[in-house]
């Protein structure tokens, strides 16, 4: 018998004969399933309908819609529940056509209660197996979309190729001296990738104007980070993403812009990228200034931590020495 299924498991089971629902649904109850019932196809659209279940039990010969129909319309309106259909033997055809509806698994009748569990137990992990293929192959195109993203701002800005890499690398490092959850960490690497990218807005003859701004030049360049969260933010999965892009430019003493957000309410992973852009930036030629030696990019950092930057990136990137990293 398989283990005890999480309590949130929520199973629905489809049979118009009493006796079959009850018998399925105290079998799985032990289990530790939550299981609902519904006498007919019609009724259980209705339900799929009001709520979310991990699996469906249906029988194949159903009064009325036929669980095969059941099957095509679940398939279509939830593709991602797993379908398990109760037929008799000797219905090859049947079962061949139910698979091409979008049937997942079958129960044969007459039944062997000990087998039951280990069938759904089965469909479940299959479910969650392919959940985690599809969710690996999501985050690959995601991850290249970045780097797209993070090279079209470097062919914008030919005198900052490879920063926004650096900048990434640099957050990455630091975020592992502060110890930051893994998951947080890839976050942070694919939002400091496109920390710049709504530059690609911004005129060329301003990003790569040698003198200082003017008003209106330095309004139009703290546009960017709105900007570059709106362009991130069009793809669903990179909300998050977007809202770090958004506020990488924020001061911890509320100076900063575009919200003017101050202290902890600017996100953690924001406030890290600004430092490390900060320092990458410091310690570059551009066309505006010279490189620094990394010693006093550190003491500038030093003397903004707690007005422009947050203290505590600040010290885990000086203990980090981010002047020793190799960075290409």
């Amino acid at each position: 018998m398989p283990q005890r299924a999480p309590h949130t498991t929520r199973i629905l089971i489809v049979d118009d004969d009493e006796w079959i629902r009850d018998l399925l649904a105290r079998v799985l109850m032990r289990n530790g399933y939550q299981v609902t019932t519904a006498p007919s196809a019609e009724e259980a659209l209705v339900l799929l309908h009001q709520a979310h279940f991990d699996l469906l039990i249906s029988d194949m010969m159903l009064t009325g819609m036929s669980g095969l129909d059941l099957t095509r319309h679940v398939a279509y309106a939830h593709p991602d529940l797993p379908i398990v259909l109760i037929t008799a033997h000797g219905h090859a055809d049947l079962m061949r056509a139910a698979l091409r509806q979008g049937a997942t698994d079958f129960i044969a009748k007459p039944f062997n209660i000990e087998t039951i569990p280990i069938i759904i137990e089965r469909n479940l992990e299959r479910h969650s197996l392919e959940r985690e293929r599809i969710l690996e192959q999501d985050n690959r195109l995601m991850y290249k979309t970045i780097q797209a993203l993070a090279a079209a701002i470097d062919a914008k800005e030919p005198f900052t190729a490879q920063h926004s890499r650096r900048v990434a690398a640099l957050a990455v490092a630091a975020a592992r001296v502060m110890q930051l959850p893994d998951a947080e960490v890839r976050y942070l690497e694919l939002a400091a990738q496109v920390h710049d990218v709504g530059k690609i807005g911004t005129p060329d003859h301003i990003l790569n104007k040698p003198g200082r701004l003017n008003d209106e030049e330095w309004q139009a360049m703290r546009l960017h980070p709105v900007q570059g969260a709106e362009i991130v933010g069009r793809v669903e999965e990179l909300a998050y993403v977007a809202d770090i892009v958004r506020h990488h430019h924020e001061w911890i003493n509320g100076a900063g812009y575009p919200d003017g957000l101050r202290g902890e309410s600017i996100p953690l992973l924001s406030r890290m990228i600004s430092v490390a852009d900060a320092y990458e930036v410091m310690t570059s030629d551009r066309v505006y200034h010279s490189r620094l030696p990394s010693e006093e990019a550190l003491r500038r950092l030093q003397e903004a931590a707690g007005v422009q930057f947050d203290s505590a990136v600040v010290q885990a990137f000086i203990r980090l020495q981010p002047g020793s990293l190799l960075l290409k």
